[in-house]
């Protein structure tokens, strides 16, 4: 039996975090941000539920998986379903039938945060029968993304919603001007993904690594790459974890990366927001959407080529100390106004809430 229920009074929102395990931090930002609204009256009452971790917990047990989640749902009665990155879960017609017969009609938010392709991260069946059955779609790049989702449906309430950062882990402390630069001139962050027959599985992942050869080249020692999966020639000291990139980044006068998915238009990765909110300028290639996403935002240096990000390297390179610290400063600023978690997750609600409101 389906409740009526008052859009003008604030949801009840069930929060379905991607989470591993309960030993790993899991998704900070994305709990902060809904607690956030929980206390402040946007949300009425929030539940959050690990449906991975609780999954894998079970011995990957999808029939009992099935079984809390709905009794969760039908005991809760949520307004609205937050749920995020399905991948690896095993979600069946069958589950969201009964989730959607639970009794209060909720809302039904899917939100995917990675970028797909045809090698390294190939769109799944649990993928599909989500956004099939979603009433509200939310995706981290435009272009290519939504060409490949409206291959499935013309989604009505098809949204982008950017890679964000939390404030916990990665933008708790500004840099000091005594540290900024102090044990490098630039460093990197990221992975290169395996190879298959001699190719790298993520498109362009060749440009990535020769754009850390040049700096190298350009900054010796005083450049370095931190990750997984670099080969030699590119300055690789190992993996971080990933609550000290931030740390990391402000003891460089910059931070750069080559983002792959070039199709993905608007896209960047999540390597954006933590670096421009550790407060050092930030370099990489330009892609179409950046002129009106990041828009503003001053510490973002976005070119066409590796030649290009290596003449604002030496640009940068050449500026006093303080001038970087200053063009830092005020990145930061805008990344905490438009790309922390609390922020991004708060627009990403407040659409729900409006397309919850047009269905009554």
């Amino acid at each position: 039996m389906h409740i009526a229920r008052d859009t003008a009074v604030p949801p009840k929102v069930l929060y379905l975090p991607n989470e591993g395990s309960f030993d790993e931090a899991g998704q900070v930002g994305g709990r902060a941000a809904f607690t956030e609204m929980a206390r402040d009256g946007t949300i009425r009452e929030l539940k959050i539920y690990s449906f991975l971790a609780e999954y894998n917990a079970r011995q990957r047990n999808a029939a009992e998986s099935h079984r809390e989640l709905l009794e969760l749902v039908r005991g809760f009665q949520p307004d609205i379903i937050f749920w995020q990155h399905p991948y690896g879960y095993p979600i069946s017609q069958a589950l969201l039938d009964g989730i959607r017969a639970c009794g209060s009609a909720p809302l039904l938010a899917f939100h995917e945060g990675d970028p797909f392709d045809r090698f390294y991260k190939l769109m799944t069946s649990e993928v599909t029968t989500l956004y099939r059955n979603s009433d509200v779609f939310f995706t981290i790049g435009l272009g290519a993304a939504r060409r490949l989702f409206n291959r499935i449906r013309i989604h009505p309430h098809f949204y982008y919603s950017p890679h964000c950062f939390d404030r916990e882990r990665l933008g708790s402390e500004p840099p000091k001007l005594e540290t900024v630069g102090s044990k490098y001139d630039a460093v990197m962050i990221g992975r290169i993904g395996s190879r298959i027959r001699g190719f790298y599985k993520q498109p362009h992942s060749d440009k990535r690594i020769k754009l850390a050869r040049e700096l190298r080249r350009l900054f010796g020692d005083r450049f370095a790459v931190f990750g997984e999966g670099w080969p030699t020639g590119t300055n690789c000291a190992g993996p971080i974890p990933f609550s000290q990139q931030a740390a990391t980044i402000q003891t460089s006068r910059m931070s750069a990366i080559w983002e792959l998915y070039p199709d993905y238009t608007y896209y960047f990765s999540d390597r954006l927001p933590i670096a421009i909110a550790a407060g050092v300028p930030f370099v990489t290639n330009g892609r179409n959407g950046y002129e009106i996403v990041l828009a503003g935002a001053p510490s973002v240096f976005a070119v066409d080529t590796i030649e290009d990000i290596l003449d604002v390297a030496t640009y940068l390179r050449g500026l006093p100390i303080e001038e970087i610290y200053s063009i830092g400063a005020a990145g930061r600023e805008w990344a905490f106004a438009n790309l922390e978690c609390r922020v991004v997750f708060r627009r990403a609600l407040e659409v729900c809430l409006r397309v919850r409101h047009a269905k009554q």
